[in-house]
Order: C-alpha cells, then sequence, then structure tokens
C-alpha cells in the first residue's frame, strides 16, 4: 500500500545544477563535487547530518529538464556563501519510498518503479534523505496531487 506523508516545508543550503542530456552522469558529478570537497562542513546553521537531495523545477515530463539540489537542512541563515544556493521544499503530501541495498544501484531501481507507477504526481518537488548513519538506505518523498 502507498504511504503519504504531509511533509513540513524544509530549508536546504547546498548546490545545484541544471540536469539536461545525461542525468546520471550530472547528477554524480553533483554528489562527487559535494563530497569529495566536503561541502556539508561549509553549510552554516546546519540542522543535522542528513544530506538531502531535492528534484524540482521540472519543465514537464520527467524526461525533460530539471534541477537538481544536494545540501543539508539549515535554520535561520542570514547569507548564502558563493557557489551555493538556498532553496526551499515546499510544504504537501508526498508518496513515500524506501531505497535498500548497495547504492546508487538501489536508488535508481526504486526511481524505475516510481516512474512507472500510477501517481498523481505535482512535479513541484521530489526529495530524498540520505543518513550517513544507514548508507543503504534512502527514503525518497515524491510530490503528489
Amino acid at each position: 500500500m502507498l504511504n503519504i506523508e504531509r511533509q513540513h516545508a524544509r530549508t536546504l543550503y547546498g548546490i545545484e545544477t541544471r540536469i539536461s542530456d545525461d542525468p546520471a552522469a550530472q547528477i554524480g558529478a553533483v554528489w562527487q563535487k559535494f563530497l569529495s570537497e566536503n561541502l556539508a562542513d561549509d553549510i552554516p546553521e546546519r540542522l543535522d547530518d542528513l544530506l538531502i537531495a531535492m528534484y524540482f523545477n521540472y519543465e514537464g515530463e520527467p524526461s525533460d529538464p530539471y534541477h537538481f539540489f544536494l545540501g543539508c537542512e539549515v535554520g535561520d541563515v542570514a547569507c548564502v556563501q558563493d557557489g551555493f544556493a538556498l532553496r526551499t521544499i515546499p510544504v504537501g503530501n508526498y508518496a513515500e519510498f524506501l531505497a535498500v541495498g548497495k547504492m546508487p544501484a538501489a536508488l535508481v531501481e526504486t526511481w524505475q518503479q516510481i516512474w512507472k507507477a500510477d501517481l498523481k504526481r505535482n512535479f513541484a518537488a521530489d526529495f530524498e534523505i540520505h543518513d550517513p548513519a544507514t548508507p543503504d538506505q534512502v527514503a525518497i518523498y515524491v510530490g503528489v496531487i
């Protein structure tokens, strides 16, 4: 049975890119930059150690261009450093999925199942919560109407 949860708005601080041609390579490059440069350490007012990936600004179908963001949830942030962005996950209803297994393969497989599912998506934002304490599990939240 599909689990729909009402999620509160979350303010995120991190880095982003526009995804168009090769999503796997482009998203992988953002992850590589974030982790190799330890960018989480540069995020002020970080609430916890969770990493949040957000997909937003969809230009139509999931295969059309969209934006990908990777960062952390933050409290009050007065200003944003060069090279970083501040974004908000909108409050709303989200279908919850759990990717379990070796990453990123388990994550890709779960997203493939989501794309095939009969969901009434709102395409406002989808997000993943990556907990370093459980690296073989990723919670995925897909915005629904």
